[in-house]
C-alpha cells in the first residue's frame, strides 16, 4: 500500500492526540480545577476519586480512545506495520508531555491500554482483563500498566509471536516502569500533593 501521508504525520499526529487534556476539559466545564484536588493528577483515577465515577468513566474511555485512534489512522494512511509500536508509544509521550498543557500531563494508563488493545487485537480482552485486576491489587495506574505490559508480552508470545506487536508491548512495559523509577516512586516519598492543600 502506498502511504497517503509520510509516516512522520502519524507520529506528529498521535503526539497531538496524546496531548488532547480530556480530564482538564471535562471538570473545567464543571468548574472544577483538577490540578488542585486529589492527587492533582490530569488522569481518570484522580477525576473518579475527586470529581465523579462517570466523570471518571468518561475520562477512563475517552484517553483508552486517544490510545486507539492513532494506530488506527497509522494504518489507514499508510504507515508501515513496524512503525505501529513507535505511533503507539508516542501517544503516551503526548499524555506525559501535552503540548496543551505545559508539558504537565497524566500517567498515560489508559492510553497505554488503548494503545495495547490496537496492536493486540481480540487477545487484548484477556490482557485489559488482567490489567484491571492488577490495578486492583496494586492501585497505581503505572504499577498496574507495566504489569498488563508484561501479560501483553506473554499472551503475544504464547498465541504465535506478531514481532511488531511485541516490540511495541515490551517498550509500553519499559516506558511505564521508567515512569514509575523516575516520578511515581519519588513522588510517592516525598508525599508530593497540590500545593492548594499544602500546609504553610
Amino acid at each position: 500500500m502506498t502511504p497517503i501521508l509520510p509516516p512522520a504525520a502519524s507520529l506528529i499526529l498521535a503526539y497531538i492526540i496524546g496531548s488532547i487534556p480530556v480530564a482538564v476539559i471535562l471538570t473545567r466545564a464543571q468548574g472544577i480545577d483538577i490540578f488542585a484536588v486529589g492527587t492533582g493528577n490530569p488522569g481518570a483515577s484522580n477525576v473518579f476519586r475527586e470529581v465523579g465515577r462517570w466523570q471518571g468513566a468518561t475520562v477512563f474511555l475517552l484517553d483508552i480512545a486517544k490510545g486507539i485512534a492513532p494506530v488506527y489512522i497509522a494504518r489507514w494512511i499508510g504507515t508501515p506495520d513496524i512503525l505501529l509500536p513507535i505511533v503507539a508509544t508516542t501517544t503516551i509521550v503526548g499524555v506525559w508531555f501535552p503540548v496543551f498543557l505545559r508539558f504537565r500531563g497524566g500517567a498515560g494508563l489508559a492510553a497505554g491500554v488503548g494503545g495495547v488493545m490496537a496492536l493486540q487485537g481480540v487477545w487484548a480482552i484477556a490482557t485489559i482483563a488482567a490489567g484491571i485486576a492488577l490495578l486492583a491489587i496494586f492501585r497505581s495506574g503505572p504499577w498496574a500498566a507495566a504489569g498488563l505490559a508484561a501479560l501483553a508480552l506473554a499472551i503475544a508470545l504464547l498465541t504465535g509471536p506478531d514481532w511488531n506487536v511485541i516490540l511495541g508491548l515490551a517498550v509500553v512495559g519499559a516506558m511505564m516502569l521508567a515512569r514509575l523509577a523516575l516520578v511515581e516512586i519519588p513522588r510517592d516519598r516525598r508525599g508530593d500533593r497540590p500545593e492548594s492543600q499544602r500546609r504553610p
